[in-house]
């Protein structure tokens, strides 16, 4: 039942009045709305709806000209950086409060293009300040940075490097090197990459990965004498939260990582490793997780380096195993290799598998107790 005459409960604005609405905008008020027993005051603006008066808040020169004033001294209270006293965050969050109606309620606009230049500045200087004021980084947090970083400067520059071990010093906790391995069979190398991506070697010369650890540790000496070393990687990651490092290296880990006979999401799969048992006898292509062998050549996710057998995962305990020269299960002329499927099918005939029939470029295979 509506009582216009009954007292309202919240503040009451006048016609004329200017008031920063719950939405954020700012509008003239016509009249206070009638009011209903039970229900909050509301006040009814220019364009005709109404609002709750009480999350209302005036907005007329006075009110601008007291936040204006309200601004100034909290920031000079600001500006006394100590973010370990609260009065201080205090002081903060109320600066921040009243730039957030400044900017919403205020009509001049050198004003509003002062908060919007302040604001960019008081960024800046509290990125600035929190940078300062926090609490040193983990030798665990350190580590990953400079793996992630040291994973990104090897594969940057050669996609097909995988095999990364750590090299750690004497007593060290973190790796100040990684090794990794170019090449396969008489055509691999082993180079090395420092800690963070500071140094790598361009032209892996090393032919055991022995070598090339201690041409590693020998470097890390050197550059630690020299004072020298190149941390711009590193550094760049310096701002990446702890989760999105995390994701980062993992992809990076996942994108190094090479396994003998399947992918390295395939390789605790029963039925592949009772397979890989098998054909234990072939010669295994060392696989990376994104392995496409129908990928033609030159062809962007064509990787020339994966030769030899490979085996997959197939539905309902089956496996898919072909033969790959050069990244490719089929010839250059687009024949499949023949000689090795027919030895793999016999393999596998032989152990008490059952294979299925009309493969051309693969042999499909299950135990028969599967």
């Amino acid at each position: 039942m509506s009582n216009p005459t009954a007292p309202a409960a919240g503040p009451v604005f006048q016609e004329g009045d200017r008031v920063l609405c719950a939405d954020g905008v700012a509008r003239t008020v016509r009249a206070m709305a009638p009011h209903h027993n039970g229900e909050p005051a509301r006040v009814m603006v220019e364009d005709g709806t109404e609002w709750i008066a009480a999350n209302c808040r005036a907005a007329n020169p006075a009110d601008l000209a007291a936040a204006r004033m309200a601004s100034s001294s909290t920031a000079a209270r600001v500006r006394e950086a100590d973010p370990d006293d609260p009065q201080w965050r205090a002081a903060l969050a109320d600066l921040t409060a009243v730039h957030a109606y400044l900017k919403a309620a205020e009509t001049n606009p050198a004003v509003l293009e002062g908060l919007t230049r302040g604001g960019a500045e008081a960024a800046r200087e509290l990125e600035e300040l929190e940078r300062r004021t926090a609490p040193a980084e983990s030798e665990g947090e350190r580590a990953l940075r400079e793996e992630a970083a040291a994973l990104f400067v090897v594969l940057s520059h050669d996609g097909q490097a995988h095999g990364f071990e750590p090299v750690r010093a004497r007593g060290a906790d973190r790796p100040v090197a990684w090794t990794y391995r170019t090449g396969f069979s008489h055509g691999a190398r082993y180079g090395w990459v420092l800690a963070g991506g500071r140094l790598r070697t361009e032209h892996p010369e090393a032919v055991y990965r022995w070598q090339a650890e201690e041409d590693a540790a020998a470097s890390v000496l050197t550059l630690a004498a020299r004072g020298e070393g190149d941390t711009s990687v590193v550094d760049a990651l310096a701002h990446a939260s702890l989760d999105e490092l995390r994701e980062a290296t993992d992809r990076l880990r996942d994108r190094a990582a090479r396994t003998r006979g399947t992918a390295p999401r395939h390789v605790l799969d029963e039925d592949v490793r009772a397979a890989l048992e098998v054909l234990a006898a072939c010669h295994f292509a060392e696989v990376p997780n994104d392995f496409n062998p129908g990928a033609a050549y030159g062809a962007e996710d064509h990787d020339w380096s994966v030769t030899g057998l490979v085996v997959e995962p197939a539905a309902n305990g089956h496996v898919t195993a072909y033969w790959v020269e050069r990244g490719r299960y089929v010839t250059a002329a687009g024949d499949p290799f023949t000689a090795q499927l027919r030895d793999l099918r016999r393999k596998f005939q032989e152990a008490g598998w059952a294979t299925v029939p009309g493969g051309v470029r693969t042999v499909t295979a299950y135990r028969p107790t599967s």
